[in-house]
């Protein structure tokens, strides 16, 4: 038994005066129920008496019996106190310094000791957090609820904001549509605090901001994120700073504005090397390379996604944006007729996207092997890549990427001089447009009305 086995070789632990008695009382259980067989009655009756410290192992055991959190029998500054809030401390050191992983399995490892209600709440949405940063959604959601919960039973409204925000934005990666309703809830919820909560304001503001570019919503996202940087601004936080720069330049990509997006990249890029924050680094270096890419600066592009595609190696950075990076390298090889490499790249793409079920991507390296293909005269893999594409887009139900496929697909045919064909898909990329203006959406041929799941209601 652990009391006598353990006796003379662990260091005792110096508990209050009277809490393990009345914990014991307190949850109406005998010295016998205490002991629960790990150890014996006499110890745990010794220990009452304060006639024996017991090694935190036993405090342990005591705990979980009386359901009382470790921290309820410990003397305020002693060792053993000092040392739980030392573990607590470099939990949050180590989410400070974003070594994400290293914070989900210390956390683990934490729950599996008794701690207050609300020191178990910080360690679920430590946990929580990281595992949404590390695009581990589903995971993350299960501690983010559990720690959002107790905050709320606490009445620590302002955790529960965090908590709330950190909800909604791995709801937001499930692609749900109750992130933003959640997100605006946060926002809410937040702007009453008092004291004022500017970066956790900011923060919600950035991650709102980020539901309108998934939805293409590009002024609500542009408005939200200059709300966002004006309040990052204010309390001087360099690092939301730069990542509403870098949210502004992908919006301002999107609205076909480069050289206002460029300069929101640069400023993104700056802030970034001054936190020595590489890993963001390198996701700006993608989108500068995008953007190049788009403006045919070839050369340029290729540079930045290089570097983005090291990067990524070295930091370990998710393996959605290296398919996304190997996307766009093959269709700068291709642009430039080097069609071996473009292959190479764009096959590489399809594995890693395939893996990580990245299926927009998916279909964009699709497309472009399907142009590809008719290039190198392999008209009938063409078609394959052109009707995996098509597939996975009508799945995904995102009409203008999937009337750009029909158009792409419709040129191609009409190069290749079969106009029946080339025609059939013009007609279907009309339609699409035309049913996704009205709020329908194309099936199997079919308009179907579309369940409204975009963004609405923000404050």
């Amino acid at each position: 038994m652990l009391g006598s086995r353990y006796r003379g070789r662990r260091k005792g632990v110096a508990v209050r005066e009277g809490s393990v008695e009345q914990a014991r009382r307190e949850a109406r259980l005998t010295l016998a129920q205490v002991a629960a067989g790990q150890l014996t009655r006499t110890a745990i009756h010794l220990i009452e008496k304060g006639r024996t410290k017991p090694s935190m192992e036993t405090l342990e055991q005591i705990a979980r019996q009386t359901r009382k959190p470790i921290e309820y029998f410990l003397i305020p500054d002693s060792p053993a106190f000092a040392e739980r809030q030392t573990q607590l401390s470099e939990l949050e050191r180590l989410t400070a310094v974003r070594e994400l992983q290293k914070v989900v399995d210390m956390g683990l490892a934490l729950l599996k000791q008794q701690w207050s209600a609300a020191d178990a709440a910080l360690i679920h949405f430590s946990i929580g957090q990281a595992l949404c940063r590390l695009v581990r959604p589903a995971e993350a959601l299960q501690h983010l609820k559990l720690a959002r919960g107790e905050f709320e039973r606490l009445g620590d409204e302002p955790m529960a904001v965090e908590a709330l925000d950190w909800e909604s934005s791995s709801l937001g990666l499930l692609d749900d549509p109750e992130a933003l309703p959640l997100a605006s809830e946060a926002l809410e919820r937040c702007r009453k605090l008092e004291p004022k909560a500017p970066l956790v304001e900011a923060r919600i503001l950035g991650h709102i901001a980020g539901m309108y570019v998934i939805a293409h919503s590009w002024v609500l996202a542009v408005r939200y994120y200059e709300a966002a940087a004006a309040t990052a601004s204010g309390v001087k936080d360099l690092q939301l700073l730069a990542k509403m720069h870098h949210g502004l330049g992908v919006a301002y990509q999107r609205m076909q504005q480069p050289s206002t997006a460029r300069q929101h990249f640069d400023k993104a890029l700056a802030l970034y090397s001054i936190e020595s924050d590489l890993s963001a680094v390198y996701r700006v270096e993608i989108d500068l390379g995008d953007l190049l890419l788009q403006q045919g600066q070839l050369d340029s592009a290729e540079q930045h996604l290089l570097k983005a595609l090291a990067g990524s190696n070295e930091w370990n950075l998710d393996r959605r944006g290296v398919g996304y990076i190997l996307t766009n390298l093959g269709e700068v090889h291709m642009r430039r007729g080097e069609h071996a490499k473009a292959r190479d790249y764009l096959e590489q793409a399809l594995e890693v996207t395939e893996t990580v079920r990245e299926r927009i991507v998916l279909a964009n390296a699709h497309i472009l092997l399907g142009q590809l293909d008719e290039r190198t005269g392999r008209p009938r893999m063409s078609d394959e890549h052109f009707e995996s594409a098509i597939r996975i887009l009508e799945e995904l139900e995102m009409p203008e990427r999937l009337r750009d496929a029909h158009m792409d697909y419709a040129e191609l045919l009409d190069a290749r001089h079969d106009i029946a064909a080339g025609s059939g898909h013009w007609k279907r990329a009309a339609e699409i447009g035309k049913l996704a203006s009205l709020g329908l959406r194309w099936a199997d041929g079919q308009a179907e009305r579309k369940a409204s799941a975009g963004p609405s209601g923000a404050a």
